[in-house]
């Protein structure tokens, strides 16, 4: 995926996902929003079968890259607390051979 900024003010960005469809960019705005100073983040897809998302982030009292950085470690951490319980399942000796 390759972020491209379209608009980068003090309080709101446009920034294109290139590369991206609809899954990443509406994980993106849910991790956004649980940000108390993002107040508006959405995306649209110009069209469905060829565009690129576009994402319109404002804040109050942060800088959107901020909270766009927020938002990407929110999911790394999301992501990462997911994936230890199965790696933890596969590594156990003790589920071997049990039915």
């Amino acid at each position: 995926m390759e972020l491209v900024f379209l608009e980068n003010r003090k309080d709101s960005m446009i920034v294109e996902l290139k590369g991206e469809a609809h899954t990443f960019p509406g994980l993106l705005c849910w991790a956004l929003l649980k940000d108390p100073k993002v107040q508006v983040a959405v995306y649209e897809v110009p069209h469905p079968l060829v565009g690129t998302p576009r994402m319109h982030i404002k804040t109050k009292g942060e800088e959107p890259k901020a909270a766009l950085k927020k938002a990407l470690k929110l999911i790394q951490k999301e992501l990462d607390s997911v994936n230890k319980p199965v790696s933890k399942i596969r590594a156990s000796p003790k589920a071997k051979g049990k039915k």
